[in-house]
Order: C-alpha cells, then structure tokens, then sequence
C-alpha cells in the first residue's frame, strides 16, 4: 500500500520518538506546520524535504514514493539553466578540443621525431 508523505513524515518522527515541536525546531519551522504536513493539509518546500530526508537518513525518492498529489506539484524550472547547442559548445569549448589535439601532436612528435 502506497503511503502519503504526510503518514511518512509521522512514522519517521515516531521512530525517532520526537514530539512535532521537536521535529518543527530541528527543521527551524513551526509546530503547526509539521501538524499540516502529516495531515495531509500542506507541503514542505523542496528544501525542507532534502533536509528531512538528511535528517531521517532516507532517500528523497524513499519519503516521497506514493505520494501522487505531491509528485504531481513538482516542477523542475529549467527557464533559468542555460540552452547550449551544438555550435555554442564548439565556442566555448573549443580550446579544450585545440588543448588535446596539440597534447596529442606534441606527444607524436617527440615518440616519431
């Protein structure tokens, strides 16, 4: 059975015997929050669900596995991460290709003279 965030947040805590105020001022949030995100009734941020998963020592895929409404509201920005194309890499690599074939030269010249 697939089991929410929310219900995962709880059991992970549980384990650990943590009270949600304890759990809320690891994380620096508040005990309400906590009390909503194992409700069921709102979400950690990204940054807070890297640092339970940190914090319960399991994966992120392992704390949000089951959870639909949650991975359905993920969205991965990629409007700021630049495009690079064929010949932009060529610009602003080709040194490293001019690099490698004078190493390579410079190494054939002095094996064969």
């Amino acid at each position: 059975m697939a089991m929410v965030l929310g219900k995962r947040i709880k059991e992970e805590r549980e384990k650990r015997n943590l009270t949600q105020d304890q759990l809320a001022q690891t994380l620096n949030v508040s005990r309400q929050a906590i009390s909503k995100w194992e409700l069921g009734t709102a979400y950690p941020d990204i940054e807070r669900l890297i640092t339970l998963s940190d914090f319960f020592d399991i994966s992120l895929d392992n704390l949000i596995k089951g959870d639909p409404d949650l991975k359905d509201s993920i969205t991965i920005d990629n409007s700021d991460a630049p495009q690079t194309n064929f010949w932009d890499f060529l610009i602003r690599g080709g040194w490293i290709i001019v690099a490698i074939v004078w190493i390579i030269g410079a190494a054939i010249k002095s094996i064969w003279g």
